[in-house]
C-alpha cells in the first residue's frame, strides 16, 4: 500500500499517516482494521462486478486481492485497469479523460450484464 503513495494525489502520505491510526484506533487494533477490509469478506452468491482501479493508487494491491477473492468464489468479475490515476479517479469524469474513459467502460459493463 504504501508504495503507491506518491502517485495517489488523493490517498496521499498524510491522509495515510491520520487515517490509518484512526481506524485502528476505531476499530481497536492493526487485526481488526485488516479483518474489516472488504478483501477479506464472503463474496459468494454476489452478483457480477465491475471495478475499475489504477494501477499507481494506493489501494491497487487490495483491489487486486479482492476481485480475486470474488473471482474464486465464483463472482464474475470485470476489472478495468488504468494507469496514473489517483484514488477515485472515476469520479473525476467531467475533468479528466481517464475519468470519462472509466465512466463509459462502467456503462458499457452495464449494458451488457
Amino acid at each position: 500500500m504504501r508504495e503507491y503513495i506518491k502517485h495517489d494525489l488523493i490517498v496521499n502520505q498524510a491522509v495515510y499517516e491520520e487515517g490509518i491510526p484512526y481506524l485502528e484506533k476505531v476499530l481497536g487494533c492493526h487485526e481488526n482494521r485488516v479483518r474489516a477490509s472488504p478483501c477479506y469478506s464472503d463474496f459468494y452468491g454476489l452478483p457480477p462486478l465491475c471495478i475499475c482501479v489504477s494501477q499507481h493508487e494506493i489501494v491497487y494491491d487490495q483491489t487486486m486481492l479482492l476481485a480475486k477473492r470474488a473471482e474464486d468464489q465464483g463472482v464474475d468479475v470485470t476489472i478495468g485497469v488504468w494507469q496514473y490515476m489517483c484514488h477515485v479517479f472515476p469520479m473525476l469524469c467531467p475533468f479528466i479523460p481517464e475519468g470519462r474513459e472509466s465512466f463509459k467502460f462502467m456503462c458499457d459493463w452495464i449494458k451488457d450484464h
